[in-house]
């Protein structure tokens, strides 16, 4: 008699059970549809800029320069639009007045590196990490910005100055530390040698950006780069007749991130 007794309770058990694991489903399936709508929320909420059907961000390397840097702001400000300028440490101590003025005027502040030494920033981990800190802090001291989330790498992200296995743990790092390192799909050219014309880095700023929805246009404001200053207002206006949008770092959006990280442009 026992037995049946027994059954009744072990199926009432596996019932229960049942039920429980139902219910338990459901919940979660709730959970990760609220999740997903929270996400979907905060994504909409940090997103809300207006999204536009091709963008430009213009970037410089190497600066500031005592007599390229302060051209360049010029020439951007008369014409209304903002770039992204990758600091140079040992540069900005030089001539902090400029950074200063850069900041001030709105333009996007990132880190390059503080001594620009392939050779010895590049030799290890430590002394990638060191020459960063060093210039980030010199950035920080002088324009009051601690918030500095995105980098380039000299040479690239990919350049062939570093071995593989410093440069992927290099990386690894600034990934892991919040960090975004940004490569560019534009190439103006003016880095290929000590002069180059305003017309050859013109000519490549227009060929790179066709056919481009996102174009991230690398130019350099150190002090050779005089040709760089003389082929930018034409840039500029070719780049607003064919109606792209001027963007900068510091105002990206998360769209735009997802994009230029698929583009492998950001964390390549």
């Amino acid at each position: 008699m026992k037995k049946p007794v027994y059954s009744i309770i072990y199926g009432i058990f596996i019932y229960l059970f049942v039920i429980a694991c139902i219910s338990l489903i459901c919940k979660w399936d709730c959970v990760k549809y609220n999740f997903a709508e929270e996400r979907k929320n905060i994504v909409l909420a940090k997103d809300n800029a207006p999204t536009y059907s091709k963008e430009v961000f213009l970037t410089f390397d190497d600066g500031p320069s005592v007599n390229n840097t302060t051209k360049i702001l010029n020439i951007l400000q008369q014409n209304g639009v903002k770039a992204t300028f990758f600091i140079v440490g040992e540069k900005a101590k030089e001539n902090p007045s400029i950074l200063k003025q850069l900041s001030d005027s709105g333009m996007s502040i990132g880190v390059h590196t503080y001594s620009h030494n392939y050779k010895e920033m590049y030799s290890s981990l430590d002394a990638y990490l060191e020459d960063f800190r060093v210039c980030k802090n010199i950035i920080k001291n002088i324009t009051g910005k601690d918030s500095i989330v995105f980098v380039r790498l000299p040479g690239g992200s990919d350049n062939l100055v570093a071995s593989v296995s410093n440069l992927n743990i290099i990386k690894k790092t600034l990934k892991g530390n919040g960090m975004k390192y940004v490569d560019w799909n534009v190439v103006s050219g003016d880095a290929d040698k000590r002069f180059v014309s305003k017309d050859i880095i013109k000519q490549n700023v227009i060929d790179g950006c066709k056919n481009k929805k996102i174009a991230v246009v690398l130019m350099h404001d150190s002090y050779y780069k005089t040709s760089t200053v003389e082929a930018l207002p034409d840039i500029i206006s070719y780049l607003k007749k064919e109606g792209f949008a001027f963007r900068t770092f510091d105002g990206i959006t998360l769209e735009e991130e997802f994009r230029m990280t698929d583009k492998g442009i950001i964390n390549r």
